[in-house]
């Protein structure tokens, strides 16, 4: 034992004879971040930045783990309340989701790396309230931010424009005109909207679009955030359950629609214009350009009872990137999320048609383009203030619930009953 510590000795010196720290010669970092970019769109562009992070960090290797956003909710909490798991994760929102982790204490406060990396200016300030919680995780949207977001999300309507222009269609203007429209496609034996409701969350879409016709912003940031009034028992959700169930009779939705899932049936479907319209985020844009091109389909805003008015749509910042808790690399974690949530990473999101939340320049779009039309739309409900929110942050089986009257399970008045049931006792 002796030998070999005269000898560690001697390397120690040799090392510092040569002017370099003995630490800086032997120590390399993996940081492990876990992420639920998982299409192809996707993967290029964050492995675009790993590299670069990599190479601007020599002896820093990043692990990456992808996991879809159902997978990364599910496995996350338990592996972070273990002691393990990535020292970098996107964490999705909502009291079940990142306020859960706030209250376990297993995610790290951002503020004061925002304040260093000015990450407020990143996007408006009242987004960062959907990625902020009270330190103890009760109240959600004040208080500490605990994750960054690189994208921002709005739901609207995708269409093919041949469908269109073929028969001598409009994009409409109201929810009057849209349903015009549907009926129209009904009378021409085209399914107005794919859609498939498998994994549960994309019938939050077709829900809260319609939602939006009838809500507030007022009643709707008081239901998330559970201020005090704070309800889903009320006569907008009973018209907006009563129109989905009139849409589903009508036949406005694909056939079989519940047995059909996201990724394969209903965005393979859309692609093979198995239907005219598709009600989704705009972060299938690129998915959709690097398959078609940006000239054959179109994206609008929902339309209100108001002609050239959105309806409020659920929408703001995607997936939020934070750190663990008890990571033992926070300011690397800080330095990694600085790059993927900057300008470079908007850069990237922008050349795949993504729609990032830091702001790009406008001149660098193309009139008559898929992704000049996702930026339009963002416009449009943000000058609207129509921007609202995700049900399931507040109300985590909203996503069931709405499977259920969709599938006429229950009545509209008994899912508007179920919904608060499930709000209330949490």
């Amino acid at each position: 034992m002796a030998l070999k510590h005269f000898l560690g000795l001697l390397l120690v010196a040799a090392l510092l004879v040569a002017g370099l720290p003995a630490a800086a010669q032997s120590e390399t970092i993996t940081l492990v971040v876990w992420d639920n970019w998982v299409r192809d769109a996707e993967q290029e562009m964050i492995e675009i930045l790993n590299a670069e992070f990599e190479a601007a960090h020599p002896g820093v290797t990043i692990k990456r783990e992808v996991y879809a956003t159902d997978d990364l909710t599910t496995i996350l909490p338990l592996e972070l309340a273990g002691g393990s798991g990535p020292d970098v994760t996107m964490i999705n929102q909502g009291y079940s989701g990142m306020g859960a982790l706030v209250k376990a204490g297993l995610l790290l406060p951002l503020n004061d790396y925002a304040d260093q990396y000015n990450w407020w200016d990143r996007y408006a300030l009242g987004l960062h309230s959907r990625n902020s919680f009270s330190e103890d995780g009760t109240q959600f949207g004040v208080d500490n931010v605990y994750g960054i977001s690189n994208t921002a999300e709005v739901v609207g309507v995708y269409y093919h424009r041949a469908i269109f222009e073929e028969r001598g269609l409009a994009i409409p203007t109201t929810l009057a005109e849209f349903e015009a429209l549907m009926n129209a496609l009904l009378a021409a034996d085209v399914t107005p909207i794919v859609f498939g409701s498998l994994d549960g969350w994309p019938a939050i879409h077709e829900f809260s679009v319609l939602q939006g016709v009838y809500i507030t912003l007022e009643e709707l940031d008081a239901f998330m955030y559970r201020l005090p009034g704070g309800t889903f028992n009320t006569e907008a959700n009973l018209q907006a359950a009563t129109k989905l169930v009139e849409w589903v009779d009508a036949g406005y939705f694909s056939p079989g629609f519940a047995g059909m899932d996201y990724d394969g049936a209903t965005f393979g479907g859309f692609l093979n214009q198995e239907g005219a319209m598709w009600i989704t985020g705009n972060w299938m844009t690129g998915s959709i350009v690097e398959e078609l091109g940006e000239e054959p389909v179109g994206f609008f805003a929902f339309p209100s009872d108001e002609a050239g008015v959105p309806a409020i749509v659920p929408g703001g910042v995607g997936l939020a990137y934070g750190i663990r808790a008890t990571s033992q690399h926070p300011d690397l974690a800080a330095e990694y999320i600085d790059l993927v949530t900057g300008p470079r990473a908007a850069e990237l999101l922008f050349e795949r048609g993504f729609f990032p939340a830091t702001a790009v320049d406008p001149s660098l779009l193309s009139e008559g383009t898929l992704t000049a039309d996702m930026f339009d739309v963002w416009a449009a409900v943000s000058e609207a203030n129509a921007v609202g929110h995700w049900l399931d942050w507040t109300a985590p089986d909203v996503a069931a619930n709405i499977q259920e009257l969709m599938g006429k399970v229950v009545t509209p008045e008994q899912f508007v009953t179920d919904v608060e049931a499930d709000y209330t006792a949490r």
